[in-house]
């Protein structure tokens, strides 16, 4: 396998595990509006920002509505969890070397909500959230914006995501991707250039082992 020197990750399905808080929360908001759906029904509406994931719905208010979901979402932070091995992963990376960075459908608000309370900004050298980049994922700005802030090369730096526009965003910037197996259970239309169905197989990206963690 490849060695890279920047690991950069998603967040939602690849760090945490937010899908119920997301997924409830917004029910909730659309709710509030008279469109009643099922959880799984508005399952599309994960790792895309919140903008874009209201422009389905026919709102005379979207931004209220958003909103009003980010404000629920945080009434929900008992059903996010980190995923197992992320904590004991980022910091054998973080003390062999390795650069880590996030690139997010987040807002700063939103991040700070679960990412930032949970205590995961204390690994990370570079966060490129929504309020950074005008184009989103599965555009390639994001993943541009980290290489030039970063000064990271395309062909050493790969991008660890749960979902298709995590993967072509990557690979739209240059960059490889892996998909976050422990993230999902189905496999998305786009193929990854590595799959990695553990926590701990983000190691070998590193150019490092399980034995190598702490």
């Amino acid at each position: 396998m490849k060695t890279y020197t920047h690991l950069v990750f998603d967040i939602d399905g690849t760090l945490l595990n937010t899908e119920q808080a997301v997924l409830h929360s917004l029910q909730w908001a659309l709710g509030r509006q008279g469109i009643a759906l099922r959880t799984e029904d508005l399952r599309f509406a994960l790792g895309i920002p919140g903008k874009d994931a209201l422009r389905r719905f026919q709102l005379d208010h979207p931004e209220q509505v958003l909103r009003e979901w980010d404000a629920k979402y945080t009434e929900f932070l008992q059903e996010v969890t980190i995923f197992d091995g992320i904590i004991e992963l980022l910091g054998t990376l973080r003390d062999h070397g390795i650069a880590l960075g996030v690139v997010t459908s987040k807002t700063q608000i939103e991040l700070a909500q679960d990412f930032s309370a949970l205590g995961l900004d204390q690994y990370f050298e570079l966060i490129v959230t929504a309020d950074d980049t005008v184009g989103h994922k599965p555009d390639p700005e994001p993943m541009l914006n980290y290489l030039k802030r970063s000064g990271a090369k395309a062909e050493t730096t790969i991008y660890i995501g749960d979902a298709d526009y995590d993967l072509q965003c990557a690979l739209r910037a240059g960059c490889d991707c892996a998909l976050a197996g422990w993230g999902r259970n189905d496999r998305p239309a786009t193929t990854p250039t590595w799959f990695l169905p553990q926590v701990s197989d983000v190691l070998k990206l590193a150019g490092l082992n399980a034995s190598s963690s702490h």
